[in-house]
């Protein structure tokens, strides 16, 4: 590329958060870029089918524009659109919804609006931090960057999770400066320091504290932090130390090391009660899961005799109110942790009709007497892997309801479908305000 920068003019918004422009027929995509505006943008990659860019200067503002909040913003890879206002946010993502399903699974339908999440600050109520190598000080704690993904931002506020969560990030941040122990190495496999990991329950407001470390970690001279963070913040009811080995960079721990407290948290949705471990899954935007879950339900069109299967099944946040209309739910799960918690939340609501059954997929379900009339799956990002994708045709449930947080995969998954099921309605719901992710909910009907 002759030019080191262009000016571009952003025509619309694509996955991932970048703005789409053209230049001299050759398309663009440029960080940063809201659709509407003109920008001066840097070239980062040149391919033969396009160009990456990332914008460096705004020449005319998007009329969709808005003040950033969060003195991070632009820096921190947590945020992706807070300079657009809220409604342009709920827009983009129909938006790109609808492409998606266009453009890669050949399904045309129309998305209706974006429910829209009843906070936009302060919604998460489980957040990932990452340690980094420093400079001098010691291990750096915070977010990824958001132009320089694989090093760490030290952020001092946020405005995705509440207080006491920058507080109690300052604290783990000085005992791991103080303790001279080294961040983990992926390449070498030594070092201690991996993940923080915080969760918060909107219902009693307490904290789950999980530190996740390298598998050779001295866990007794670990075991102070917890203590601190018990006696420091008396809103912290429960502190796990968990042992991951794997390579990947995913803040997920293999084993528990220790646990300070009660190493669960309870949380509500619907007026129902359900336990959260730190292992476990659960939706991390409490109050727009009870509009997740609702949609779900909605989807399912039960009538109260209905056999359901709940693959993905976590710890029961959809299978439990699932339940509640169905004649019965069975969830799917390989997490045993989170199967565990599952069982609790059904003797806490008095459920007997919702069972949960621990294993892998591909193992559990053949093994599973009866066929489902109703199939709920809730992958991974990555979509439904293909020996589920198998099982489902082998099931041949009368309806489907497929939610995902990721439109791309899931357009290509109902790609794959749609020979055998009609694609009835695509419900989006935002759990993650000024991000490009958007949740849906796909309703699949058997011809």
């Amino acid at each position: 590329m002759k030019q080191d920068t262009l000016e571009l003019t952003i025509e619309k918004p694509i996955f991932g958060g970048a703005g789409l422009a053209r230049h001299e027929g050759q398309v663009v995509f440029v960080d940063g870029g809201l659709p509407g505006s003109t920008v001066m943008a840097r070239i980062t990659k040149a391919e033969k089918s396009c160009l990456h860019a990332v914008a460096q200067e705004v020449i005319t503002p998007s009329p969709l524009a808005a003040e950033p909040f969060c003195p991070h913003f632009g820096e921190c890879g947590g945020c992706t659109w807070q300079n657009a206002s809220y409604e342009a946010q709920l827009a983009w993502k129909r938006e790109i919804v609808q492409e998606q399903m266009r453009r890669i699974g050949r399904i045309e339908i129309e998305v209706p609006p974006v429910a829209a999440s009843p906070l936009t600050r302060f919604y998460r109520n489980k957040m990932e931090f990452a340690f980094g190598p420093g400079t001098g000080a010691g291990p750096v704690l915070g977010l990824h960057k958001r132009h320089e993904p694989t090093k760490i931002l030290e952020i001092e506020t946020c405005f995705l999770m509440p207080e006491p969560a920058v507080a109690i990030l300052e604290a783990v941040r000085a005992f791991a400066r103080a303790s001279g122990l080294p961040v983990y190495s992926p390449k070498t496999r030594e070092g201690v320091w991996r993940f923080l990991v915080l969760r918060h329950s909107e219902i009693s407001g307490d904290w789950l504290v999980q530190l996740i470390v390298g598998p050779k970690a001295d866990l007794a001279r670990l075991h102070p932090l917890g203590e601190t963070l018990s006696k420091t913040f008396p809103m912290v009811t429960s502190v796990t130390l968990g042992l991951r080995s794997d390579r990947s960079e995913y803040a997920i721990a293999e084993s528990r090391g220790w646990s300070l407290g009660t190493g669960v948290l309870e949380e509500r949705l619907d007026g129902m009660r359900f336990k959260v471990s730190a292992e476990s899954f659960f939706q991390t935007n409490t109050q727009a899961a009870e509009l997740l879950a609702a949609a779900v339900v909605d989807a399912a069109a039960l009538t109260g005799s209905e056999v359901v299967w709940d693959l993905y099944s976590g710890c029961g946040g959809l299978s439990l109110p699932l339940a509640r209309k169905a004649g019965s739910v069975v969830g799917f799960e390989a997490n045993r942790q989170a199967v565990a918690d599952a069982r609790e939340s059904v003797a806490l609501n008095n459920l007997e009709n919702c069972r949960f059954v621990p294993g892998d997929l591909k193992d559990a379900v053949p093994k599973r007497k009866g066929r489902p009339d109703v199939v709920v799956l809730d992958p991974p990002r990555a979509g439904i892997h293909p020996d589920t994708l198998a099982l489902l045709t082998q099931m041949a449930p009368a309806r489907i309801v497929y939610v995902s947080c990721n439109p791309s995969t899931l357009a290509r998954d109902l790609g794959r479908l749609k020979e055998t099921y009609d694609v009835a309605a695509i419900t989006p719901v935002d759990l993650f305000p000024h991000t490009y992710h958007v949740e849906c909910v796909a309703t699949l009907v058997r011809r």
